[in-house]
């Protein structure tokens, strides 16, 4: 089985060689280019339990509106939209009808405008139920930009979850524009320059002078920028991980919830993981309705690990950075789904033996870094 980076380079290169071939033909586009993808994340384009093509609702008699080109669907109701254009068409000016389609449909987190080679998605952050104007990402297959796999990752069939969709939408949404505050600052103000410069420059600050100095600040404060980023990430490795920093995007876990139902699966995680760390790197578990929970022996808030098994493909969160995972096998997708955590998605729990370095770097990690605090 591929693993999903190696599915993605797959359809790029697909793209890459049939994007001219479909171009100017929509239903070639659909076929060619745009239903592949949705193959490729686990839909069934051909089971109208799942996607239905030419969908469409009624608006009333005082207005006709087109069928959107596919609705796909989840217990009946639709999950998201996709309007699909040829390859080759420009974009902009055609998520009107998106925008309608997704108001009726309340249920639905999400919209996706597509010529097959740029894909734009769109939920609603600013107004519940109402379709932002600006998508939370944009990929252009053919660009030399990675593809977004953290958010394909998301839109999977068998992982899709309107929570982590939103989550994943907001953060995005907060990323960008933290980078276009980070842009100003980067290219800074005659004023700005004048501060910085003041008790250096021994010449009068006239224009030609401060203008000399604007890319030395500019590159001064990307070094600085770099240096407090890597202090950070140092110092996060001797924080003690706090419950809220630990806990997936989920909902709260009622403890006492009698649907808790431990599996025989899970039992035979927690074996296989006590095994790899060893006699001297002694854990338990805590199993609740969104996840199971490895600590550390007699410390319920030092974990290390969280096993999610009731998934297509397992995920094993690990108390982490991701550069410190190692080298990890082509076919395991790894995400930073948290402050301190990677998540990896492994094939089965045989997999679990090629994490054992992992897992015991982050039972020493917490196991020190809790250690040196109060609990």
């Amino acid at each position: 089985m591929l693993s999903m980076k190696e599915a993605l380079t797959n359809f790029v290169n697909r793209v890459r060689e049939l994007a001219e071939h479909v171009r100017g033909n929509e239903q070639a586009t659909r076929s060619s280019l745009i239903g592949p993808l949705f193959t490729l994340l686990g839909y069934d384009l051909t089971d109208p339990r799942q996607c239905i093509p030419e969908y469409k609702v009624d608006f009333g008699r005082e207005r006709s509106v087109k069928p959107i080109d596919w609705a796909f669907l989840q217990g009946g109701k639709p999950l998201f939209f996709v309007e699909a254009k040829e390859a080759g068409r420009k974009l902009a000016g055609f998520d009107e009808q998106l925008a309608d389609y997704f108001a009726k449909a309340p249920e639905a987190k999400l919209g996706i405008l597509t010529n097959g080679v740029q894909w734009r998605f769109f939920t609603d952050l600013a107004n519940t139920h109402v379709m932002d104007k600006e998508p939370f990402v944009k990929w252009d297959v053919l660009s030399d930009e990675q593809p977004p796999i953290e958010f394909l990752t998301i839109l999977q069939k068998s992982e899709y979850n309107q929570g982590l969709l939103r989550t994943f939408a907001q953060r995005t949404l907060h990323q960008n524009l933290l980078i276009g505050e980070l842009t100003r600052l980067l290219e800074p103000s005659p004023e700005f320059t004048k501060l910085a410069i003041a008790n250096i420059e021994t010449r009068n600050l006239v224009s030609s002078v401060v203008d000399s100095w604007k890319p030395v600040v500019a590159n001064a404060i990307s070094e600085w920028a770099k240096q407090r980023v890597l202090s950070s990430v140092i110092a996060s490795q001797n924080k003690p991980v706090s419950a809220q920093d630990a806990a997936p995007p989920s909902s709260p876990v009622d403890k006492n919830s009698p649907k808790v139902n431990t599996t025989k699966e899970e039992l035979d995680a927690f074996a296989t993981i006590q095994r790899l760390l060893g006699p001297e790197r002694t854990v338990a578990y805590e199993d609740t309705n969104s996840y199971f929970k490895i600590y550390v022996k007699d410390r319920p808030t030092w974990v290390m690990c969280r096993l999610q098994l009731d998934r297509r493909r397992p995920n094993v969160w690990i108390a982490l950075l991701q550069e410190k995972l190692g080298e990890l096998p082509a076919s395991f997708v790894v995400t930073s789904p948290g402050v301190g955590w990677s998540c990896v998605t492994i094939d089965s729990l045989a997999d679990l033996e090629a994490l054992a370095p992992a897992l015991r770097l982050a039972w020493d990690s917490v196991k020190s870094g809790r250690g040196k605090g109060t609990e």
